[in-house]
């Protein structure tokens, strides 16, 4: 198989047009801020523009010049909270800032498209997000 390097935000610009022309496009992973669900290098996810994002979905924005996936934690006016599942931040954007969300993803050859219970168990035991991340690392 034939590599090619891309450079970041040549491809970032690529990425935006498809979803500017509601076109779906598929992006593999990067880093580890959406564990335990997204694993760097492992999931690609789908993504897609939409006319409205709701709490819970995982959406790709733009935050200090730099392109994110993360989930909506909550939404307030036109403000989005947005915090990656692994991570501790949350990062605060409007809507023009949100790029698409995610359809579905693909990890180990097994595409999801929704998986709402699992999420909220997350979320439910965020406090201890930091104990059950070492245990996820570690497998």
């Amino acid at each position: 198989m034939k590599k090619v390097t891309i450079n970041t935000s040549d491809l970032m610009k690529e990425v935006i047009s498809f979803l500017e022309d509601n076109k779906e496009v598929e992006i593999i992973v990067t880093g580890n801020s959406m564990l335990p669900f997204y694993k760097n290098g492992e999931t690609i996810v789908t993504l897609k523009k939409e006319d409205t994002y709701k709490k819970l979905d995982v959406v790709l924005f733009k935050y200090q010049n730099r392109f994110v996936l993360h989930r909506i934690i909550k939404i307030k006016n036109n403000t989005y909270f947005i915090k990656g599942d692994g991570s501790f931040r949350t990062e605060v954007v409007s809507k023009p800032d949100i790029l698409g969300k995610v359809i579905k993803f693909t990890t180990k050859n097994k595409t999801i498209k929704c998986y709402q219970l699992k999420v909220h168990l997350w979320m439910v035991f965020s406090p201890f997000k930091r104990i059950l991340l070492k245990l996820i690392k570690k497998t």
